[in-house]
C-alpha cells in the first residue's frame, strides 16, 4: 500500500489531521536521527512520517481512553493530550518524574453505581491514575468537577501480598492489569479474586477504597506440561472484560489459543464470548487494552489487535478474529528505523471522558 506521507510534518496538528485513521500504531525513533516517529493504521495499512512536539521533552503516557499524559521531564508539569485535536488540559506538576514502568488511565463518568456503592454516594467525574509496576504505588489527580485537585496524590497499598522466588527476597506484588470501567477501577488481585477501587466524591483528596470478589480466572484445557497466561483488562461499551493469550512453554512464542471473557456480575464470574459486536479489542505493551468500534475505523469486527514484540526484533501486529478462530499476521510496507522504545496504540477517544 502507498504510504500517506513519506516525509516527515512538522505541522504540530499534523496528527489530529490523521484523526480519522486512528487507531494507530505508533513507532517512536527517538532523539536520533531527527527525533520522529511512524504512525501505522492498522485499517489500511499506511504509515506517516511524524515530528510531533509532544513527543519531545516530554515523557507521554497514552491511555485507553485516547488521551496522553505529557508530563515534562524538566518542569514536570503536566498536561491531558487529545492527539485527535491537539487540545490540551492542563493538570498540576509532579513532585518527580512518573515511574519508569508503569500504566495511566482516566477514568469514565459513572451512570448506574454497582449496589455496593452507598447510597448517594458516587465516584468524581474524572481522575487520572498512574499505577508503578515497580513498587505498591498510585498515583491520583482530580481532573474536573467541583472538587479538582490541586496537586497529585500519592498512595501506597498493601493489598497484593508478595511475590516469592526461590533464593531471592520477597518482593511486592503489584497492580498490573487495570480498567476503569464506570469510574470504577477493576484489577486482578489474584488468579481468583477482582479488585475494585472507588473514590468516592466528597473526600477531601482523591483516595480510592478497595472492594473484592471472588471470581476465577479462565483456563484452557490442554495436556501441555506448562501454560503461560498473560491477561488485559479493558472497558467496552460500559462492560468490564478480560482478554487471555494463552502461551504454551514460558518461552512466550506460540499462542495456542486467545480468549474474550466478559464480567457477569450478578454471577461474578468471567463468561467467555466469541461474539463482540462491531467492536475491536486493542492490546499492547504494558498491558495496555482499550475497545473501540470496528466499522467506524476500518477495523475488522470482532477481532483482537495485538502488537507486543518480546524479542524487539520485529514491527509486526497480530489480528485474532474470535468468532472465527483464525489469526493474521501484519506489519509495515516500508522499513521502520531503530526504535527508542517499543510501539504504542494511539486509540479513538472514549465517549466518556
Amino acid at each position: 500500500m502507498e504510504p500517506m506521507l513519506a516525509a516527515a510534518d512538522n505541522d504540530p496538528g499534523s496528527l489530529a489531521a490523521a484523526a480519522a485513521s486512528f487507531p494507530l500504531l505508533v513507532y517512536d525513533h527517538g532523539e536520533q536521527p531527527n527525533n520522529s516517529q511512524t504512525a501505522l493504521s492498522v485499517a489500511d495499512g499506511s504509515t506517516r512520517t511524524y515530528q510531533l512536539p509532544e513527543l519531545q521533552n516530554f515523557r507521554c503516557l497514552e491511555t485507553p481512553q485516547g488521551l496522553v499524559l505529557m508530563v515534562d521531564t524538566a518542569s514536570l508539569h503536566c498536561s491531558l493530550w487529545n492527539p485527535q485535536t491537539g487540545e490540551k488540559t492542563p493538570l498540576p506538576a509532579m513532585d518527580e518524574a512518573p515511574p519508569a514502568s508503569c500504566r495511566c488511565l482516566v477514568s469514565d463518568t459513572i451512570s448506574s453505581p454497582p449496589d455496593w456503592i452507598p447510597a448517594g454516594e458516587a465516584p468524581p467525574d474524572s481522575l487520572v491514575v498512574i499505577c508503578d509496576f515497580a513498587r505498591p504505588e498510585l498515583l491520583l489527580c482530580r481532573v474536573r468537577g467541583s472538587g479538582a485537585a490541586a496537586k497529585w496524590v500519592r498512595q501506597p497499598y498493601d493489598y497484593m501480598g508478595l511475590c516469592e522466588i526461590p533464593g531471592k527476597a520477597p518482593t511486592a506484588r503489584t497492580i498490573v492489569e487495570i480498567a476503569a470501567v464506570q469510574g470504577i477501577f477493576y484489577f486482578l488481585k489474584s488468579r481468583g479474586v477482582v479488585g475494585a477501587l472507588v473514590c468516592f466524591a466528597d473526600d477531601p483528596e482523591p483516595h480510592l477504597e478497595l472492594v473484592t470478589f471472588e471470581a476465577p480466572k479462565p483456563m484452557i484445557a490442554t495436556d501441555a506440561p506448562q501454560v503461560v497466561t498473560l491477561s488485559y483488562l479493558l472497558e467496552s461499551s460500559g462492560e468490564l472484560f478480560l482478554v487471555c493469550l494463552f502461551f504454551l512453554g514460558c518461552g512466550l512464542e506460540q499462542i495456542e489459543e486467545v480468549g474474550a471473557y466478559v464480567m457477569d456480575f450478578g454471577q461474578r464470574q468471567w463468561c467467555r464470548v466469541t461474539d463482540i459486536g462491531d467492536r475491536a479489542f486493542i492490546l499492547g505493551p504494558g498491558q495496555f487494552a482499550a475497545s473501540c468500534p470496528a466499522m467506524d475505523h476500518g477495523l475488522k469486527e470482532g477481532c483482537v489487535y495485538y502488537a507486543y514484540d518480546f524479542l524487539r526484533n520485529s514491527n509486526e501486529f497480530h489480528i485474532f478474529d474470535l468468532k472465527e478462530g483464525t489469526r493474521e499476521v501484519a506489519a509495515p510496507t516500508q522499513d521502520i528505523p531503530s526504535l527508542s522504545r517499543r510501539p504504542f496504540w494511539l486509540v479513538p477517544i472514549h465517549p466518556g471522558v
